[in-house]
């Protein structure tokens, strides 16, 4: 019997693991990176993220600082996605490039949903979560009939 380390990911697998990447509630369950790489330095993303969200007032320098890190971890996520959609993937790959990816996305979300945004961003963010529950409805709809 081949090992999930073995066996390669097949297209339909693939299809499922792009699709849950973008659920509505594909951050359930995920955590944050303990640690991420940009740009060649080491970041404690956990700790950086934990501490921006515990603050009750941030000052518009940290929310710009967090913005900033929120786009290239979204950029960093593109990029790994990009690879989850076109390299040829074993299954525990494929898993943890997901795990990875959606971490990223977990951190970006709680960047950018914190109180220290402005109403623009937020109502963004309520707009995109808005468009997604209409194309789960219409799915829903699609598959009922």
């Amino acid at each position: 019997m081949r090992s999930e380390k073995d066996e390669k990911l097949t297209p339909e697998e693939r299809a499922k693991v792009l699709a849950r990447l973008h659920s509505l509630l594909y951050w359930v369950g995920v955590l944050i990176p303990e640690e991420e790489i940009i740009d060649n330095q080491k970041i404690p993303l956990r700790d950086v993220v934990y501490n921006y969200i515990s603050k009750e007032e941030p000052t518009d320098d940290e929310v710009r600082g967090a913005l900033a890190l929120a786009h290239l971890l979204e950029e960093k996520a593109k990029v790994l996605e990009e690879r989850l959609k076109t390299e040829d993937l074993t299954k525990l790959k494929a898993r943890k490039l997901y795990e990875e990816i959606a971490g990223l996305l977990r951190a970006v979300t709680d960047l950018r949903h914190s109180r220290g945004q402005d109403f623009e961003i937020k109502a963004k963010a309520l707009m995109s979560r808005i468009d997604d529950e209409k194309r789960w409805i219409e799915f829903i709809e699609k598959i009922k009939h």
